[in-house]
């Protein structure tokens, strides 16, 4: 009675450790479910290249993706050549920055991409077991945890007509075993569901014809259970991920690159300003709507009561979420391509120009810590067991927890 107690014990500690290690995780674009917040973490304050920084490693191309953490593993996408028609993705150790494994392939689609940007635009996202990486030439591709090619999808082989002229964006999402990926454009647009396993195809729903920036956000209704919204520069789009149904759609004009993000049980749309909706009543009137409240190209970031944005002129708005009213504001510095997202009570916004902004949400907002590394930076950062990582076009960073 004795050991089999003792081994009960060891199997629960197995298996909260097991749990921990997956909490810990920032498995996908704007970490998990991508709502930018990992409330329950602390992180160091101050950093530079000669303070605080547990390691640095060279990326072998370039890339406006932003890392993702998986276990003892930091991945991240990269692109190279003189067209930008090699393909990389690259595993890290947490621990050491050591490269644990690199897969290559190339671009099948086209490569054109903004100078800000790079074909190694989205960010890969993982379920755990696997890791799928979209580009900008459409190229998708799922691989295990040690590297092994599971399947790939030449999307711009299967409809010749997607993409653009200035790049894609979007990053890949993996919901309820189906990874779902957003291709809007001026040609060929639409939405592809497959199995995560297997690459096989569950859903595609038509888009319309506009070209558009944003990624899928993970929404669960009690109604239609797992569900993914699609936002275009007309409307929002609410389907069920497991047959593509679409069960609820509001029209407005909205950003194109800066995506809605939820909180409770609303939705907050970049839409001249913000506007707060409901996804329970098709084209509903807003619930607010606040000018004051503006995104330039980094997404809002909504926690508990309160949401943010940086607006285009690098100043950092928080209002209430319930209704739209302003709580305060701060300068910044910079142009903001990435996203601010939120650690504990510390919201950290990393500029283009290499300075990371660390700003206290407790009461009125202020900035507690400038930080500064070398490079270009607009991926938007992530964080895990109290380290952030910070993406810079050829560099990954990762500053020490505290």
């Amino acid at each position: 009675m004795i050991m089999t107690t003792r081994r009960l014990s060891m199997m629960l500690i197995v298996m909260l450790w097991s749990v921990m290690a997956t909490a810990a995780d920032w498995p996908e674009f704007l970490g998990p479910r991508g709502r930018g917040a990992a409330t329950d973490q602390a992180i160091r304050t101050r950093w530079s290249e000669a303070e605080g920084i547990a390691w640095k490693a060279e990326l072998p191309g370039r890339g406006a993706s932003s890392p993702i953490v998986v276990g003892d593993l930091v991945v991240v996408t990269a692109s190279s050549g003189a067209r930008q028609d090699q393909l990389h993705i690259l595993a890290i150790d947490k621990a050491s920055g050591r490269t644990v494994w690199h897969r290559r392939f190339w671009a099948t689609g086209r490569t054109i991409a903004h100078p800000t940007s790079a074909v190694a635009a989205g960010t890969p996202a993982s379920d755990g077991k696997r890791i799928v990486a979209l580009y900008s030439s459409c190229d998708l591709f799922a691989v295990d945890l040690e590297g092994r090619l599971l399947w790939q999808r030449n999307l711009a082989v299967e409809h010749p007509r997607s993409g653009n002229d200035i790049g894609m964006g979007s990053s890949p999402r993996i919901v309820d075993g189906t990874a779902v990926v957003q291709i809007d454009c001026q040609g060929d647009a639409f939405a592809l569901g497959v199995d995560a396993a297997t690459g096989e195809d569950r859903c595609i729903v038509p888009r319309e014809k506009l070209a558009s920036w944003s990624s899928p956000l993970p929404v669960t209704t009690p109604e239609h259970g797992a569900c993914v919204l699609l936002q275009g520069p007309h409307g929002l789009d609410l389907h069920r991920v497991a047959d593509g149904k679409t069960v609820w759609s509001w029209k407005g004009d909205i950003s194109a690159i800066p995506m809605t993000t939820e909180s409770g049980s609303m939705l907050h749309v970049p839409a001249d300003g913000i506007a707060s909706v409901s996804p329970k009543e098709a084209d509903a009137k807003p619930a607010w709507k606040s000018t004051k409240l503006s995104c330039g190209i980094a997404s809002p970031l909504a926690w508990g009561d309160s949401i943010a944005c940086i607006n285009r002129a690098g100043v950092l708005c928080i209002g209430d979420v319930a209704d739209g009213r302003l709580r305060g504001q701060v300068r910044l510095a910079g142009s903001f391509w990435a996203s601010p997202i939120l650690t504990g009570a510390t919201i950290i916004a990393a500029n283009k120009e290499g300075k990371t902004f660390l700003i206290s949400t407790d009461g009125e907002p202020k900035i507690i810590a400038e930080n500064e590394l070398p490079g270009t930076f607009t991926a938007t950062p992530a964080v895990a067991d109290g380290s952030v990582y910070l993406r810079s076009e050829t560099a990954l960073w990762k500053v020490a927890a505290p």
